[in-house]
């Protein structure tokens, strides 16, 4: 057999979020041990990830995470305008130009397809089915989109999908004038073709996040989802089998005042409360049936729950079904939203407003939630298409194999 050739793979997620740090994370510590020169160039909150691997972290100006937050919590897209754009772009060709990698795996910065194209290096991207144009689910429209909050959701659905094109195509707009200036080729599409790289590891199962006429140059890998590399807390064992569980995380994106609520509404009740808060807020005190960590393995924890509250990140609802546990999520933007519409549509659990919130929506979504045991054996129906996936080994033999392709 052919030996190996050792390549080196810079990877360029955005250092800022919890998830796009840790998917191609889990792929780069696959690529390492193949024997590839793995490295990164991020900042952020989350670069912690990479350097407690082990890996060698590069400093590269990032978006800062306020002005996301604002752009996507007002159904934008995009949040790039022309001079930031410009400014990201130069400094990724600047990194790119020192390190000289062999290919670029990227999460969530959309600098890179501009900026590896004028490099000439090849880019793998991980990314959601939903964030594509060969998605093949009709999204209706999020709640926090203006238009739906003043026609409401029933009038705004009707235009969902005209919606929906021109908040791609002017989101499009600040790179298809700086490629226009560069010389480069015209985005065909809109926002999703600026998203795409030459490799295209869809990090969802097909039940999940089905698609139409997907090009050969798009894969699905399955979920990569992230768990503190930590013993599960000693209270976890400690859990009475006989009471039922509900397990509240909000990941990097939620809202913290949605645990504080969760300790008025659930305190001193029946349910055993198990709470991850990502050191988002830290209560000065808990009721006897609260038990609360900063970072717990959530898996762990979900063996335990029978239901999981969230914000319906990607990560925690594939998490959540491969325990066969549902799913109630309050969705705090548009992908999110995306996210839970699916959950509902499969069965699997309960999307409740973040607009809207009262406290009695939650209480009465986990009261139907123990009801209906339909949500837990959907959950568990469809937890069963995770059984055999391996999302990290997948996406790294695809980086692998498309490396051995290329000319030397």
């Amino acid at each position: 057999m052919t030996a190996r050739k050792k390549k080196k793979i810079l990877v360029m997620p955005d250092g800022n979020w919890l998830a796009h740090v840790s998917r191609p994370l889990a792929i780069a510590t696959k690529l390492r041990d193949m024997g590839h020169e793995v490295l990164f160039a991020c900042e952020g909150e989350y670069t912690k990830l990479p350097r407690k691997k082990g890996f060698e972290v590069l400093p590269i100006k990032t978006i800062s995470p306020e002005r996301v937050l604002e752009c996507a919590r007002k159904s934008r897209v995009n949040w790039y305008d022309y001079a930031l754009l410009k400014e990201c772009v130069d400094e990724d060709v600047k990194i790119l130009g020192r390190i000289k990698p062999d290919m670029v795996l990227g999460d969530y910065r959309l600098s890179l397809s501009t900026s590896c194209e004028l490099a000439g290096l090849p880019l793998a991207m991980t990314l959601n089915a939903s964030w594509t144009n060969y998605y093949a689910v009709n999204i209706r429209p999020p709640e926090h989109l203006k238009v739906t909050r003043v026609l409401g959701e029933r009038v705004t659905g009707w235009f969902s999908p005209w919606i929906k094109s021109l908040v791609l195509n002017y989101d499009c707009l600040p790179f298809r004038r700086f490629r226009r200036d560069l010389g480069l080729k015209r985005v065909r599409r809109n926002l999703w073709d600026v998203m795409e790289g030459d490799l295209n590891l869809l990090t969802d199962i097909p039940e999940y996040g089905p698609t139409n006429k997907l090009p050969p140059n798009f894969h699905y890998i399955g979920p990569l989802t992230w768990e503190p590399d930590m013993k599960a807390p000693a209270w976890l064992e400690e859990l009475d089998p006989e009471r039922p569980v509900i397990y509240f995380t909000m990941g990097s994106t939620g809202h913290a005042r949605f645990f504080e609520q969760a300790v008025e509404l659930f305190g001193d009740s029946p349910y055993q409360c198990v709470m991850t808060t990502a050191g988002m807020v830290k209560l000065p005190s808990v009721p006897k049936n609260f038990f609360v960590a900063d970072y717990a393995p959530g898996t762990a924890i979900m063996e335990k729950s029978d239901v999981v509250v969230c914000q319906g990140g990607n990560g925690t609802i594939y998490q959540a079904m491969s325990r066969g546990v549902p799913v109630i999520g309050i969705p705090t933007m548009h992908d999110q939203e995306f996210n839970m519409q699916r959950v509902v549509d499969l069965g699997i659990g309960i999307q409740l407003s973040e607009l809207k919130f009262r406290s009695t929506h939650l209480v009465e979504a986990v009261e139907k939630i123990f009801a209906d045991k339909s949500y837990t054996n959907n959950a568990q129906r469809y937890g069963k298409a995770l059984e055999q996936c391996d999302g990290p080994a997948k996406g790294a033999e695809l980086i692998d194999a498309y490396l051995r392709r290329q000319k030397t």
